[in-house]
């Protein structure tokens, strides 16, 4: 059997797409999301669990266009993203 939180026919709650993200982008987290499918398009893009994000203080960095899933840690609210350099896009679904 395949956890759900990396069931590929899990349903999709939310979708974020930002084209401009050069500031901080906070993503509030739905109550059931229990994983992250996050997309840096044209430029890597830095995540920070529930705090602002940085190139200096950050939990994961996702590479230039690539996808990387993130299960969500227990009791976690909100997501911040921010760019690496300008014209990154950031694409973030949750399930």
């Amino acid at each position: 059997m395949i956890p759900y939180f990396t069931n590929s026919k899990a349903p999709t709650l939310a979708i974020t797409y930002d084209a401009t993200i050069s500031g901080s982008t906070t993503v509030s987290l739905n109550a059931g999301t229990t994983y992250i499918e996050v997309s840096a398009i044209d430029k890597g893009i830095f995540l920070k669990w529930g705090a602002t994000a940085s190139a200096s203080s950050f939990d994961e960095f996702i590479s230039a266009n690539s996808t990387r899933l993130y299960v969500v840690p227990v009791g976690q609210t909100s997501v911040q993203f921010i760019e690496e350099s300008a014209t990154a896009k950031l694409v973030v679904i949750e399930k």
